[in-house]
């Protein structure tokens, strides 16, 4: 599976080039269509950090203010689903002109015809799993940072009055891995404040009342997470939009980790409450769900950062389905 999908990448990719020369960069909006996710971390990040962020290049430490060895500082010189109104991607292609990057030769086609379909994809930060290596039944008993516990951290603790940046109770900001590791003790949940206040009760509760206690699931991942090291690991997203999309199995605990901080209690964020299938099946319903992760006239959910396309397009799916409770 993955060498045929090695091979379907190759194939698109120099259609597309084909298409490219021929129509002199028009580009065929058929194609990108039915092209697989590009990835980011995979396959867009590489070829800017050999080409461009190079030392005294675009690495921030040169003469050039535009930094393009990370994902924040490339999405902002990147208009999403228009290559043709993106700056970088104006450059990239430019035969001439101050602008033109890389200076002394420019990038090849293939990179070129990479970036532009992950720009008309969307330019989400994308890192993909070959989900053939993946077992059914397998548990992650090392979690991971970035996929397993920030979502959960951000969700239920670094809330409006709690350990967000504005408030940081106590002088602990749960909503980056630098600020987190403040709390926690790597190899040691025991010896972690982290973890020992997720394990109080009565007044030191925390989250605290009237906010519930975070699951026994995820205390137990916050648990794994320090005891293996606390490392700052993405793990990649594990999306599966072949097999059945369920309520309880792929779209409740999505909402679980990342949305239920804000969305329950007695005032939840926007008066939107989301605390079981009728609360999440209801915004399904008129249409809200879907508005608040394509940010489609309504601030773009979740706060902390965009879903990737395959996680909204589980979501599709599942509304598309008649948003059963299975």
């Amino acid at each position: 599976m993955k060498i045929f999908k090695a091979y379907l990448l190759n194939g698109i990719i120099i259609t597309v080039c084909l298409c490219l020369l021929i129509s002199s960069c028009k580009h065929d909006p058929g194609i990108q269509d039915n092209f697989p996710e590009i990835c980011f971390e995979n396959d867009v990040l590489p070829i800017f950090q050999n080409s461009c962020s190079m030392t005294g290049c675009h690495d921030g430490q040169g003469e050039s203010k535009l930094i393009l060895d990370n994902y924040t500082s490339i999405s902002h010189n990147v208009v999403p689903y228009n290559p043709d109104a993106s700056s970088l991607y104006q450059a990239i292609i430019s035969s001439k002109g101050e602008n033109k990057m890389p200076p002394d030769k420019p990038l090849p086609i293939e990179s070129r015809t990479v970036i532009r379909l992950w720009i008309e994809q969307g330019a989400w930060q994308t890192t993909c799993v070959d989900s053939s290596t993946i077992d059914p039944g397998y548990i992650n008993t090392r979690a991971c940072f970035s996929r397993d516990i920030l979502p959960v951290l951000i969700s239920n603790c670094a809330i409006t009055g709690c350990h967000d940046a504005i408030t940081h109770k106590e002088g602990y900001v749960f909503t980056s891995y630098t600020s987190v590791m403040k709390a926690v003790s790597p190899g040691n949940p025991g010896g972690s404040k982290l973890y020992n206040v997720l394990n109080r009760s009565g007044e030191e509760k925390m989250p605290p009342s009237p906010y519930p206690s975070l699951s026994s699931e995820a205390k137990d991942s916050i648990a794994a997470w320090i005891r293996y090291g606390a490392l700052n690991e993405f793990c990649g997203e594990v999306c599966d939009t072949i097999n059945p999309v369920t309520f309880s199995g792929t779209i409740w605990p999505i909402m679980e980790n990342t949305c239920l901080g804000c969305h329950r209690g007695s005032t939840p964020s926007g008066g939107v409450a989301l605390t079981g299938y009728a609360d999440v099946s209801a915004v399904a319903s008129n249409g809200l769900l879907m508005k608040a992760l394509t940010g489609n006239g309504v601030t773009k959910m979740p706060p902390s950062g965009s879903f990737s396309a395959c996680r909204i397009r589980q979501f599709e799916i599942w509304i598309n389905h008649g948003y059963p409770d299975n």
